[in-house]
C-alpha cells in the first residue's frame, strides 16, 4: 500500500470515527434529558441531632478508712509523771543560847575546828557534823543553810553576833564594772582579747588579717560545695580523666575541694572546715559566705526558684565560684552554668574578665594573673574538641562587690588529680600555684566589703558598741 492510499484509509476511518462518537455522544444527552426527573428546586431535609456537653469527670480523692466497729484499748496508758516533785521546807531550829558575853570581833575560821557549819557553794546544800542544831533544818537534804551567810555563823562569810537574820554580806564600797567594752567597735575586741574563735557558733566563716603581713590570716570558714541536678553522669572521654567515671558532674572530682581544705590548714591558721554540700533551694543558703561549684561535660539542670534562690543569696552578701573542670567555654557545664547566672541575676549578670592587678591576686600570695590550669597542661581531642586557651578568669560584680567567679582553667583536676597523676600520663604535676590561687579566692571572698563576712563583722562591732 502506497503512503496516498494510507493517508486516504486513515482520513476515512477517522471521519467514521468522529461521527460515531458525536452520535453517541447526542443519544447519551437526549436520555438525560428525558429521564432527569423533575425540574425545579428540590427540598431536602435534614435532621439536627443535639448532643449534651458532659463535664470532665470530678478529681477523685480518697477518703481516710472508717472503722464500723467501735473498739477500747485493753490498758489505757497513763502519761502522768511517775515522780512527784520534792518539797523542801525551811524550818526555824533552835539554837542553844549561850550565856557567854557576846564578842563583836569577828573570829578568823580554823581548819582544826570540829564541827563547821554549813555553807553554799555552786549551788549546792553543805553540811559538817554539828551544825543541824546551828542553822536552818534542810528536811532530808543538808543540815545546815544560812549560817555561814548569816551574822554570827562561827566559820561563815562575814560572822558576828546576830541570830542569823541578817543576809548577805556587807560590801564595803559601791560594785565597779570591770567589763571596759562600750564605745571600742572592733578596737574593743581587740582590747578585749575576742578573736574570730568566740563566733564559730554563730557565723559559718570569719577572717582576721594582719595589715602589717597578709600571709599572717587567722579565722575560720564552713565551706558547702554546691549539689545540683545534672543531665548526666559523668564518663571517662579518654585516658587520665578516669577520676570522674561515674560521679555525678557536681562532684566530678572529689578530691579537690578536700586538697584546698588540708592546704589552708596546713599553711594558715584559717580552718577551713567542709561541712557536705548544699543544694540552691537551701533556706541555709543565705548564711553561707562561699559557695564552691564544679562540673565537667554534664550540662546544669535547674528550676525557676532554684534560679531566683541563688540570685537572692549572691545579692544578699554571697560569693560563688564555678570552676569547669573541662576548660571548654563552649561545652554543655559552662553554657548552662552561664545561664543560670542569667537567670538568678537578669541584666546583672555582666561577665567581665578580671584584670591582673585586681586584688584578688594579691591579697594572700602575688600572682600576676591566673595560673595555668587543666586548659594548658593536659590535652586530648576527645576530651575538648579544640585546644583553647583562657589566660583569664571571669567575674560578675554588683555594686562593685564580686559575686561570682567562673574559672575555665580546670582548677579542680589540679587540685585533686595532679598530685596521684600515673607516671604514664606525665604525671604527677606541681599544683602549687594553682592550689595557692584556690586560697586568694577564699581569702578575698571572705575580705571584701559587703560579703557576708563582712556584714557579720559590722555586726559584732555594732554589739560592742552598747
Amino acid at each position: 500500500m502506497t503512503l496516498a492510499q494510507k493517508m486516504a484509509s486513515i482520513s476515512r476511518y477517522g471521519f467514521i470515527g468522529i461521527a460515531v462518537s458525536g452520535l453517541l455522544h447526542l443519544v447519551i444527552g437526549t436520555v438525560i434529558l428525558v429521564t432527569g426527573g423533575e425540574k425545579g428546586e428540590r427540598i431536602v431535609s435534614v435532621e439536627l441531632h443535639t448532643y449534651d456537653v458532659i463535664k470532665p469527670p470530678v478529681k477523685f480523692e480518697a477518703q481516710p478508712p472508717r472503722f464500723v466497729k467501735s473498739f477500747d484499748l485493753a490498758k489505757d496508758v497513763d502519761y502522768s509523771p511517775q515522780t512527784s516533785a520534792r518539797q523542801i521546807v525551811f524550818s526555824r531550829a533552835e539554837a542553844p543560847v549561850s550565856n557567854a558575853p557576846v564578842n563583836n570581833a569577828p573570829s578568823a575560821p580554823s581548819a582544826s575546828r570540829g564541827g563547821g557549819e554549813g555553807s553554799v557553794f555552786f549551788g549546792a546544800l553543805t553540811a559538817s557534823s554539828g551544825a543541824a542544831d546551828m542553822g536552818w533544818g534542810v528536811p532530808g537534804g543538808a543540815a545546815s543553810y544560812g549560817r555561814s551567810f548569816g551574822v554570827g555563823g562561827s566559820g561563815g562569810y562575814g560572822a558576828g553576833p546576830g541570830d542569823g537574820k541578817d543576809w548577805g554580806p556587807a560590801f564595803a564600797g559601791d560594785v565597779e564594772n570591770t567589763r571596759t567594752g562600750g564605745g571600742g567597735g572592733l578596737s574593743a575586741m581587740r582590747d578585749n582579747l575576742i578573736s574570730s574563735e568566740n563566733f564559730e557558733d554563730r557565723f559559718d566563716g570569719f577572717i582576721e588579717i594582719n595589715p602589717k603581713n597578709k600571709k599572717d590570716i587567722r579565722g575560720f570558714l564552713n565551706i558547702y560545695q554546691l549539689e545540683y541536678n545534672s543531665t548526666k553522669l559523668e564518663r571517662s572521654p579518654a585516658p587520665g580523666w578516669d577520676i570522674v567515671d561515674g560521679q555525678p558532674s557536681w562532684n566530678c572530682v572529689p578530691q579537690a575541694l578536700p586538697s584546698l581544705a588540708k592546704f589552708a590548714n596546713d599553711s594558715t591558721k584559717l580552718r577551713v572546715n567542709i561541712l557536705g554540700t548544699i543544694r540552691l533551694d537551701s533556706k541555709e543558703l543565705n548564711t553561707v559566705p562561699f559557695l564552691y561549684m564544679m562540673g565537667f561535660q554534664a550540662g546544669v539542670r535547674y528550676t525557676k526558684e532554684e534560679a531566683h534562690n541563688i540570685g537572692r543569696y549572691l545579692r544578699n552578701g554571697g560569693f560563688i565560684f564555678i570552676d569547669d573542670g573541662n576548660a571548654y567555654q563552649p561545652g554543655a557545664f559552662n553554657i548552662t552554668a552561664r545561664q543560670m547566672l542569667r537567670d538568678a541575676l537578669g541584666y546583672d549578670a555582666v561577665f567581665e574578665k578580671v584584670p591582673n592587678n585586681h586584688p584578688m591576686y594579691t591579697v594572700w600570695e602575688t600572682f600576676n594573673g591566673p595560673p595555668s590550669g587543666d586548659d594548658m597542661m593536659r590535652y586530648r581531642k576527645e576530651v575538648r574538641e579544640v585546644k583553647e586557651i583562657y589566660p583569664y578568669v571571669e567575674a560578675i560584680f554588683l555594686n562593685g562587690r564580686m559575686v561570682a567567679l567562673i574559672s575555665n582553667r580546670g582548677y579542680n583536676f589540679a587540685w585533686g588529680y595532679w598530685k596521684i597523676l600515673p607516671a604514664s600520663l606525665n604525671g604527677p604535676l606541681d599544683n602549687t600555684r594553682q592550689i595557692q590561687f584556690g586560697l586568694n579566692v577564699i581569702v578575698y571572698a571572705l575580705s571584701q566589703r559587703g560579703g557576708i563576712v563582712d556584714q557579720n563583722r559590722t555586726k559584732i562591732a555594732s554589739e560592742q558598741r552598747r
